[in-house]
């Protein structure tokens, strides 16, 4: 009897693997706008040191040259794990050229400050100062004389109410100051487009923004880290510096790039916890 013919089993059913969705690409202050100003204490290739003195500061968007007076240190303190540089009072950053600022009057700049010494109301973490006339332009000052920091923003005290007659030589922050030997992620912004000047701290207003932005900031500029205009130097420390010579957002009054770096900043630097709830980047870094 001849043997039954059996019957092949059928081939087995295969799924594909579903194709998986891209990473998102995490947002850097120079892959979705072009920064005018990157200093970052926290890249080494972008600084040199003797030791613990720092004895030069490349800005990574190539605007300026930046000199050394006095004698920060470096690689001696770290906030998150990363290094930042340390100012004692009689030492700071200053371009060592005036260069191109702003064509149209939008500009803002975000950076990671901490002050632990106060002897000025002028102290600030960062100014500008141009070679046009009138000279000043703006810094974020302390406000304060006695190891404190209501805060200010300083406009052009030399030819009061040019930048903003509302304004006139100071905005004091009236919804935010900042205590000693704490980081704090500090923003100010000019929006010709808006027709507004802000500034926050953390993702906050230290003032209701001002709807007063009479005239442009000058087109030259010369940058003070940790130093102001008439060269009073802060004691502190600071993480990284960013510029933008543009709106900090996509139109009118929005702060889409600015909220972008906050939290860009935020997440580097361990400082997501001060942001408010309703920050989009409280919970997660942004992405492209």
């Amino acid at each position: 009897t001849p043997s039954p013919t059996s019957t092949p089993d059928p081939s087995p059913t295969t799924t594909p693997n579903p194709t998986p969705s891209p990473t998102p690409q995490a947002w850097s202050p120079n892959n979705d706008i072009t920064p005018r100003v990157w200093i970052d204490a926290s890249d080494s290739s972008s600084y040199t040191r003797s030791g613990t003195l720092l004895t030069s500061v490349t800005d990574k968007a190539g605007t300026y040259t930046m000199g050394i007076l006095g004698n920060p240190t470096t690689n001696s303190f770290t906030q998150n794990g990363l290094n930042v540089f340390d100012f004692d009072g009689s030492d700071s950053l200053k371009s060592t050229t005036f260069e191109s600022f702003t064509s149209d009057g939008n500009h803002w700049a975000i950076g990671v400050f901490r002050w632990e010494n106060v002897n000025s109301n002028k102290d600030s973490f960062w100014s500008y100062e141009t070679n046009n006339s009138p000279k000043r332009d703006y810094a974020v000052s302390s406000g304060n004389n006695n190891n404190f920091w209501p805060g200010e923003l300083d406009l052009d005290g030399l030819n009061s109410n040019r930048i903003s007659s509302t304004i006139g030589n100071l905005e004091q922050w009236s919804l935010q100051n900042l205590s000693k030997n704490n980081w704090y992620i500090v923003a100010c912004w000019f929006n010709k487009t808006g027709n507004q000047i802000g500034l926050r701290v953390d993702g906050k207003d230290a003032f209701n923004p001002v709807n007063d932005y009479d005239n442009t900031l000058q087109s030259n500029q010369e940058l003070r880290l940790m130093r102001n205009r008439a060269s009073q130097e802060l004691d502190g420390k600071m993480g990284e510096f960013i510029d933008y010579p543009r709106m900090p957002g996509t139109s009118g009054t929005d702060m889409t790039y600015l909220e972008k770096a906050e939290g860009y900043l935020a997440h580097k630097w361990g400082l997501s916890g001060s942001l408010p709830p309703s920050h989009p980047y409280k919970n997660s870094p942004p992405t492209l």
